[in-house]
């Protein structure tokens, strides 16, 4: 947006905003309110919401210091201050009073803070253990380590008294204001946890690691009744500790050192965030127990890897390109080359037929090929030259392409 699509986009905000003093909306429709009496600006309608709510988004991703640095809520209202004063002043907004709203956010330091999580799944014997920008800190252990970095932890009962967990997990992130700095740990620890789950790769799901996505052990309870008897019907979830300190956690033959260094990596290629978003997809598809939804998951990560045009349909055509890629990514044999591109195919089948036929007769063998796929596909780009050093899928196009017609 030029300057004065801004001025205008917040123009169009202002008459489309009504004072709803009394907070009620008769019309029983959509509506956003903020502020109570003589203050109150609404936006009432299907209209009138959906232009708000695309609004704001955009005028939000005009700066990219307060897009990474403030969350979207403070700049909402510091929008809706704007919006208000405006309209109270019968005054039209120019590019100047935006580029002051946006300075004013900007005021504050942009601070480093770290935020640490409880972190269920795992166990280990050292006070402290570094995983690319994330660390762990075993507490019994590391309680002075961490009342060394931040004082304030020495009155410890008030932050960790209730902890149900022995590990934090610790990660570090910049912003202007706290409600940021806990709404970027948290997409890293989202990812922290799929990245774990495609590490583990445990379809029994006896094993996994997690703070928002973690399944305990638990008993799940039946009762059984009919007209002629009732019953009690009792099952267990094992769930086994991860020894989190294991080397393969970073080991370099499976790329795994890499994956830590790459979730926090600015300035990624396009290779990198589509490498990323599959071993996500895998980390899903894995911790998924529906075993439907587990394969069309490690599908996506394939798809989200390989096609080379997101804005295209699948086709049939499609679907040969894809497995041939993988056949030629994943093997240098013309046999094994063969046996991956047909295991592909088979297993884009059932991943259209669960989609588009709802058919749910899908085998844990299914789902364990398609995972062994999608899991060779990522190692592949992690440790394998040429396919580690690509920046971009048009250049990995150019390449198998070249491989084909040789």
């Amino acid at each position: 947006m030029n300057q004065r699509e801004i001025a205008n986009t917040i123009n169009e905000l202002i008459d489309i905003s009504v004072k709803n003093e009394r907070f009620v909306n008769d019309s029983k429709l959509p509506s956003k309110s903020f502020g109570i009496g003589e203050g109150n600006v609404s936006f009432i309608g299907f209209d009138e919401v959906s232009k708000y709510q695309t609004g704001l988004e955009h005028l939000y991703q005009q700066n990219q210091e307060v897009e990474q640095t403030i969350s979207l809520k403070k700049f909402e209202s510091s929008l809706i201050d704007l919006i208000r004063t405006l309209r109270d002043s019968s005054s039209k907004c120019e590019y100047k009073d935006f580029k002051n709203l946006t300075a004013k956010l900007l005021e504050p330091e942009n601070q480093e803070s770290e935020i640490l999580y409880e972190l269920f799944g795992c166990e280990m014997q050292s006070d402290n253990l570094e995983l690319g920008d994330f660390t762990l800190y075993n507490f019994p252990k590391a309680e002075n380590l961490l009342i060394k970095k931040y004082p304030p932890l020495q009155y410890r009962e008030i932050y960790f008294n209730r902890r149900k967990s022995d590990i934090l997990l610790g990660v570090k992130v910049k912003a202007r204001e706290n409600n940021k700095s806990v709404e970027l740990a948290d997409e890293l620890v989202e990812t922290f946890e799929n990245v774990m789950n495609y590490m583990i790769a445990d379809l029994s799901h006896q094993r996994s690691v997690g703070i928002f996505n973690f399944r305990g052990w638990k008993i799940t309870r039946r009762v059984i009744c009919n007209n002629s008897s009732m019953g009690f019907h009792g099952s267990n979830d094992i769930s086994l500790p991860v020894k989190i300190e294991d080397p393969f956690f970073q080991d370099d033959s499976q790329g795994n050192d890499k994956i830590w260094q790459l979730i926090t990596k600015s300035n990624k290629s396009e290779i990198e965030k589509r490498l990323l978003q599959a071993i996500e997809w895998i980390g899903k598809g894995v911790y998924d127990k529906d075993k439907s939804k587990s394969l069309v998951q490690l599908v996506f990560a394939i798809e989200g890897m390989l096609q080379h045009d997101h804005k295209t349909l699948i086709t049939p055509s499609i679907v040969s390109q894809l497995s041939d890629w993988l056949a030629f990514i994943i093997h240098d044999d013309a046999t094994k080359r063969r046996q991956i591109a047909k295991y592909f195919k088979q297993t884009y089948r059932k991943r259209s037929a669960i989609v588009h036929g709802g058919d749910k007769a899908i085998d844990i063998k299914d789902v364990q090929i398609a995972l062994q796929i999608s899991k060779l596909m990522v190692i592949a780009f992690l440790t394998t030259d040429p396919f580690n050093k690509m920046k971009t899928v048009q250049k990995l196009n150019e390449y198998i392409t070249e491989l084909k017609f040789k």
